[in-house]
């Protein structure tokens, strides 16, 4: 057997036989092709533990998964953009400020210059988004059905009116909005009306 270097004492010195180099690189060879190879197969988690999928989204509710319409404010006419919509109780609305100076969504007949400017269905209580600054967003979900007319509070003379139409929610929409009425009981305060469903 040869040898690279010995000792004093004439053993393998700093470097190791060949035959010990062979030994090791038989070994680490396949321990690090095997390495490569393996992959982790995670165990299958339940389902309301899962990332969900976009077909699973629309049972998401849509505070966490997004709005369901986005309206632009904006300096120039239109100033709300769109400036009616329909949706369904339960939905959420955003309102994104896209122009240069502060906007507001305010449907508060005690604010208005001309009570025709808002419109609120019966019993329920006024929101306000206070000043939205350029680039600036404010979301608010609608759980009640009925026409909801609103306005800037700056630019209000300048016919910046817009307006909601929430239709009734479908039955599936409808246990969602009770469920989140009853899992987060300070929505009851913003909605009083709905008292008498608890």
């Amino acid at each position: 057997m040869s040898k690279f270097a010995t000792n004093s004492e004439r053993g393998p010195g700093v470097c190791a036989s060949l035959s010990g180099l062979v030994l090791v690189t038989a070994i680490s060879l396949p321990i690090a092709l095997f390495a490569t190879r393996a992959r982790a197969e995670p165990p299958e988690a339940p389902a309301d533990l899962r990332a969900t999928s976009t077909d699973e989204a629309s049972s998401i509710p849509s505070e966490i998964s997004g709005p369901t319409a986005i309206i632009r404010m904006s300096d120039d006419a239109p100033m709300y953009q769109p400036n009616s919509i329909v949706i369904r109780a339960g939905q959420t609305v955003e309102w994104v400020n896209a122009g240069a100076v502060s906007h507001s969504v305010v449907d508060d007949p005690a604010k208005a210059g001309k009570p025709d400017d808002v419109e609120l269905p019966p019993g329920v209580q006024p929101f306000t988004s206070g000043n939205v600054m350029p680039g600036g967003k404010y979301r608010h979900t609608f759980l009640l059905p009925g026409t909801y007319r609103y306005f800037c509070s700056s630019h209000e003379m300048d016919a910046m009116i817009g307006e909601v139409v929430v239709k009734p929610p479908t039955p599936a929409d409808a246990a969602r909005v009770a469920s989140q009425l009853h899992a987060q009981p300070w929505r009851m305060q913003e909605h009083p009306e709905r008292d008498s469903d608890r």
